[in-house]
């Protein structure tokens, strides 16, 4: 017989997200290690003397006490542990951080383990709230997330014959799923070109520790190039866009004449080297 659900279960979260239920009440969309995303309610919320109100707002970490519901359990305890101050208080940074919550909310099953998505949402916030640059961050996560949830993309050999392709004759498809060499591109209406250092830098993020990844330079051309890429994958992999993917781009291009003096004055990117 299979075991009698808890009554009460208490649990580590990510908030995700939440919306409106009548005219007190919040649905509070949950990311926790071992029950995957659960959608609970927690009542009051909206009222002005909610004492959970300011520890269930979305990119915050909390432990939280739920009661097992007839649909869904319901917040009985919220307490806040970590809330990224730093990171709220850049637009950058904070847009970043919406689209890793948008990205995991759409990609992770509900009521399943998924510590493995707990741990790199949770690293991926950290590193931006002390500052690594968005672009590693993001694009890095992208990857990792992909991989863990079943859908790694191919950046080495084609996705259609298993070929080895050159990086400096390589097409892609998001909707394929990575890149394929010039024999099978003819098949696939859908392709594109790949710039040969485009896809040298996807394949070391992929391949290499976070940490060896972060040597990696990038100009502004480069990080544009890396983002439309890895959105339309996200894209094609979602299966709709993502609201705080158009959000992201376009406070990126608000930046960069603002960062053009700064990205100017560094050293030229470092070459990536092919494997």
């Amino acid at each position: 017989m299979p075991g009698r659900v808890p009554r009460v279960t208490k649990t580590e979260a990510i908030v995700l997200g939440h919306r409106r239920l009548g005219d007190a009440d919040r649905i509070v969309t949950l990311l926790t290690p071992h029950r995957g995303k659960v959608d609970v309610v927690a009542k009051g919320l909206l009222r002005s003397r909610s004492k959970m109100a300011g520890h269930l707002e979305p990119l915050t970490r909390v432990e939280v006490v739920l009661a097992h519901g007839r649909s869904m359990d319901i917040v009985t305890q919220a307490q806040a542990v970590e809330s990224f101050p730093a990171l709220r208080r850049d637009l950058d940074r904070l847009s970043t951080a919406m689209y890793l919550l948008e990205l995991v909310d759409r990609l992770t099953v509900e009521h399943a383990d998924a510590r493995p998505v707990y741990e790199l949402l949770h690293a991926a916030l950290l590193r931006t709230e002390r500052g690594d640059g968005v672009q590693l961050v993001t694009r890095t996560f992208e990857l990792s997330l992909l991989d863990v949830s079943g859908f790694r993309p191919e950046w080495t050999v084609c996705v259609a014959c298993g070929a080895p392709v050159d990086a400096d004759d390589a097409g892609w498809s998001a909707l394929a799923g990575g890149v394929l060499c010039p024999n099978c591109r003819g098949r696939h209406p859908e392709a594109s070109p790949l710039a040969p250092r485009v896809l040298r830098v996807l394949r070391a993020y992929q391949s290499q520790s976070y940490e060896d990844a972060a040597r990696i330079r990038l100009d502004a051309e480069l990080m544009g190039r890396l983002e439309r890429v890895m959105h339309d994958l996200v894209r094609s992999v979602a299966e709709r866009d993502l609201k705080s993917a158009a959000f992201v781009s376009a406070a990126r291009r608000a930046s960069v004449s603002e960062s053009a003096a700064e990205s100017a004055a560094e050293a030229a990117p470092v070459a990536v080297s092919e494997e």
